[in-house]
């Protein structure tokens, strides 16, 4: 019985275009490679697989072969080169160990090599490294190709936004599609609700781009945040640090743009407003159920003595369930957070748990403050020195932008006098109008800068103050506290012990419970210090009964 060849071949999607690497190409060459050493044949045609599968799980031809390897039936091996088994480098090294451990003799375009030789193995290593490399460039050239042709306002690939077509590789406008999109904006514009015109725009029979049948609300409210219609927006490579403006042909006016912007911001403003919390929780999103994670909801009905913090996972989950299920309501089922807590007595717990932990944390003492944040404060007086050229910046392009906002006054003058040609008209309007949005978002980004600079501010200022004001804090409405413990902590998880105890476990930002200042020399602490991290939770126990405010309380460090 003559010698096997085994021949693998795959193509990814890098490649496929590539001459000279088809998988027609390289099962010929395998092919030719067996009859010149007299060998029959054995094909492993994996297809097309891109390089997201790289592992063996992915790959189900080459995870076949590599386990007729290991039992020893695959002595010869055809491969058109080494990326065709895997770029991935801990998928090449196991190939290449269990090749040599089996005496495989393997095969390339360029010739063969025994992996169980330590020359060949050392070659085909070189050779390997040399693959990976050239794959690596290929990769790279083609990433700034892309982002070339994409500063030259080629489309990046994907299907384009509703109201486009794709032609000579960049985007034009589609005239039946761009009619419904001029549409959905002056609809919206004119306060006319979403839901109004997805009906209008089902019972026309416009179809979305790229989900035939009927719009969504999520589809139209994504539209109408979409900076393509207004000329621009914006690539975001995987490895630049900024992103890549790109002009595209404009569908919309700036006018109708702003009018749409402001109809989204009154909506969104109107949404935070309505059906708010009828009674305040100190420490509603900042008690977590540790048992499953939810949000601890609060309830208070004077009527029936209900005052108190809960897991409300166990009613969203009921009240979703199936019409037909017919199982019962059984406590625990859902979660085990079976037992409240009364809201004075954990607000009162909590507030003064975190204030005693505070006060006795070295970390925010005023002579430490300074030590530990010298970093922070080299930031913040980085940020300072660049403050007033912001500001500068600001004033400057807010002046700028109000002459912009004259010019377009003056220019519906001059076309209503005559000075200025139909023809003309709209195309110096764009062109002030395009410069306006580009200020405008220049400024907002500066605004954004300068806000940072005053929260990092206003934070040093707070840790400086803070421990003054330990005494004043006790004395906080519950909103202040609020403020307070949402800047000192990222969440405190409540675990149900039995019936009448639950553990809140206090999770601190930084690590200033039971932190430490340690002199070189007590005697003498003109020598200096070190500051021994503490930790982040605070664990106190809440003992409960029938929610009564006599609820003994003890905190535990």
């Amino acid at each position: 019985m003559s010698e096997v060849l085994h021949i693998y071949t795959r193509v990814s999607t890098i490649v496929q275009a590539d001459e000279g690497m088809s998988l027609d190409i390289q099962r010929e060459l395998g092919i030719k490679r067996a009859s010149e050493l007299g060998f029959s044949y054995k094909l492993w045609d994996e297809g097309g697989k891109s390089s997201n599968h790289e592992e063996l799980d992915k790959r189900p031809k080459l995870s076949q072969l590599f386990n007729e390897i290991k039992r020893g039936a695959v002595k010869h091996l055809f491969v058109y080169d080494q990326s065709r088994l895997s770029r991935n480098d801990t998928v090449s090294s196991i190939f290449r160990i269990e090749c040599a451990k089996k005496g495989v003799t393997l095969y390339n375009k360029e010739g063969k090599y025994n992996l169980s030789d330590h020359n060949d193995h050392f070659m085909k290593q070189i050779l390997d490294a040399v693959g990976q490399f050239d794959n690596a460039q290929r990769a790279e050239r083609t990433r700034m190709g892309k982002l070339a042709r994409v500063r030259q306002g080629c489309w990046q690939g994907g299907p384009p936004p509703y109201g486009y077509e794709i032609k000579d590789r960049k985007l034009a406008i589609n005239e039946d599609e761009a009619k419904w999109v001029r549409l959905i904006f002056e609809r919206y514009a004119s306060k006319v609700p979403t839901i109004d015109i997805k009906m209008e725009l089902d019972r026309n029979g416009v179809e979305p781009r790229r989900k035939r049948g009927t719009w969504t609300m999520g589809s139209l409210n994504a539209l109408l945040r979409n900076t393509h219609y207004i000329g621009f927006y914006e690539f975001k490579d995987k490895k630049a640090e900024d992103p890549v403006t790109v002009q595209c042909p404009r569908i919309l006016s700036s006018d109708l743009w702003s009018r749409v912007k402001a109809t989204r911001d009154e909506h969104m403003e109107r949404r935070r407003s309505i059906n708010p919390t009828k009674h305040f929780y100190m420490l509603k999103h900042i008690l977590r159920c540790a048992h499953c994670g939810t949000w601890l909801s609060g309830v208070f009905h004077k009527q029936q003595s209900k005052n108190h913090y809960y897991c409300p996972k166990k009613e969203r989950v009921w009240a979703k369930r199936p019409p037909e299920l017919e199982d019962k309501w059984k406590r625990g089922r859902v979660c085990q957070m079976t037992r409240s807590l009364p809201i004075d007595t954990t607000d009162e717990l909590v507030w003064n748990s975190v204030l005693d932990a505070i006060s006795k944390s070295t970390l925010m003492r005023e002579e430490v403050r300074k030590k530990v944040l010298t970093n922070r404060k080299r930031i913040l007086e980085g940020n300072l020195k660049s403050e007033k050229d912001q500001v500068a910046k600001v004033k400057a392009l807010k002046k700028h932008i109000a002459k912009l906002d004259d010019n377009i006054i003056d220019l519906e003058s001059d076309r209503l006098m005559g000075k200025i040609t139909l023809a003309q008209y709209p195309k110096i309007k764009e062109r002030i109008t395009a410069e306006m949005i580009e200020m405008q978002a220049e400024l907002e980004r500066l605004e954004g800068q300068v806000l940072h600079t005053q929260e990092l501010k206003d934070w040093s200022n707070w840790v400086k103050t803070f421990q003054k004001q330990i005494e004043n804090y006790r004395k906080f409405s519950p909103h202040q506290r609020k403020d307070v413990l949402q800047k000192l902590l990222t969440f405190v998880d409540v675990h149900l012990i039995d019936n009448q105890t639950h553990w809140l476990e206090i999770q601190f930002k930084v690590p200033l419970v039971g932190d430490l200042l340690v002199y070189k020399d007590p005697k003498q602490k003109d020598l200096g210090y070190s500051l021994n991290d503490g930790v982040t939770a605070l664990l106190a126990e809440q003992v409960s009964r029938h929610y009564s405010n006599k609820t003994p309380i003890e905190t535990k460090g």
